[in-house]
């Protein structure tokens, strides 16, 4: 799909009204930097560059939506039964943060092109937590870095070892994506013309091979690129993931984009960029830092605002998914009736949990309409989350006959 966003735009507003109105398969690289579940209130200092900025980091049950939690149910029954699992560990607040992000990470895998990057900033609060959920959206093998940001300074403790690192979880959509080791390797420590043991010269003309740690302070108070923003990312961090993951022209998006620094350090290597965020101090924040940290000879372009998400063409906004049946003969009378993009992965996925593997894919239907027949036929055969009971003939003739509401 074509992109239905302009290059060089902060959309201001909830991410998941923006992220579900972009086209599927149109952005090669997004960079997410979301609150950590902290429980925190951040707030710029008075009198910075960023000064009215404030974000809070505490997630409850006003923070989500039943719609999320039954799409979730209906879509992501791997997904879903994690989240019910984490409810049940008795900690109401990280299960509310979970469904948070997990709706928004979905939307994420949708907009990403087949060759396309997905970086999820986090810190030891949660990226155990959010590594499953990554791991349900993406599939596990989908999973290339556990990157760690090194940045020394604060986090220090007389009964702990000192808190220095961020987590990057680095996922891809499929098995071929761009990464440009060149763009990102290390310069070697030895000076040029130096001796090998051998006696021959060392070459300098290419570093050596990055690794999944980077070693670098964050925005330190007397750096001109500060601007007082809580939890301000350095330029040098999003300047690497983008030149490693992305070429020149390519559309980067940052669906947490707070001080916009993903969003100048796309435009200072060339590439198209959109950003969003709920804090209208990102609109000030792009103005000042495109004059401030673009040099005049790499600006392409001013910066568009917008608070109305964009529109899905006709043919991406009609996807459609399976609504299917599957039985088992330990359970007689009664059947799963779900949704799944691929309903034989989603039997695969029961068939794990019976070591006799009976489950059976009894019927299936491709269809636009997903979201209003699975529940349609729960509510017909009295069904009960999952299962619905009935004569299989009768589920399967409800199904085919099923008229969606005008």
């Amino acid at each position: 799909m074509k992109p239905n966003i302009k290059s060089r735009t902060v959309f201001l507003g909830d991410n998941i009204d923006f992220l579900r109105g972009i086209n599927s398969a149109c952005v090669d690289l997004i960079y997410a930097d979301p609150p950590f579940n902290k429980k925190k209130q951040f707030t710029a200092p008075i009198g910075s560059e960023a000064e009215g900025a404030s974000f809070s980091d505490y997630f409850g049950a006003e923070d989500i939506k039943d719609e999320w939690v039954e799409e979730l149910r209906q879509e992501n029954h791997e997904l879903h039964s994690l989240l019910i699992g984490v409810n049940a560990m008795g900690n109401s607040y990280n299960y509310c943060y979970l469904v948070y992000m997990a709706i928004r990470l979905i939307e994420c895998h949708r907009v990403l092109k087949s060759t396309g990057s997905f970086y999820l900033h986090c810190d030891p609060t949660m990226s155990h937590y959010l590594k499953l959920l990554l791991d349900c959206i993406f599939g596990g093998k989908q999973f290339q870095n556990e990157f760690i940001w090194y940045y020394g300074g604060g986090g220090a403790g007389k009964n702990r070892w000192g808190w220095k690192h961020d987590v990057l979880l680095f996922f891809t959509k499929s098995a071929n994506w761009t990464f440009n080791m060149d763009a990102v390797r290390v310069p070697h420590k030895w000076s040029q013309g130096q001796l090998r043991a051998d006696g021959s010269q060392r070459s300098l003309e290419k570093g050596k091979i990055a690794d999944d740690v980077f070693v670098r302070h964050g925005v330190m108070p007397w750096s001109k690129e500060r601007t007082g923003y809580p939890t301000q990312k350095p330029l040098a961090l999003l300047e690497r993931i983008i030149s490693a993951s992305s070429n020149p022209g390519d559309f980067v998006l940052d669906p947490f984009c707070g001080c916009v620094t993903t969003c100048i350090a796309a435009e200072r290597l060339e590439r198209n960029w959109v950003g969003i965020d709920v804090a209208r101090e990102a609109w000030k924040q792009i103005e000042q830092r495109l004059e401030k940290d673009v040099p005049s000879d790499l600006l392409r372009g001013e910066a568009n605002f917008s608070r109305t998400p964009p529109q899905r063409g006709k043919q991406d906004a009609r996807a459609k998914k399976y609504v299917y049946v599957i039985s088992n003969p330990a359970y007689p009378g009664i059947y799963k009736v779900g949704v799944a993009t691929n309903a034989e992965a989603r039997l695969a996925s029961y068939q794990t949990a019976d070591p006799k593997r009976r489950y059976q894919l009894e019927f299936k239907i491709l269809t636009a309409e997903y979201k209003t027949l699975e529940p349609h036929i729960h509510r017909k055969f009295d069904g009960d989350h999952e299962w619905v009971p009935g004569k299989l003939a009768d589920i399967i003739a409800a199904m085919k006959t099923y008229q969606a509401p005008a």
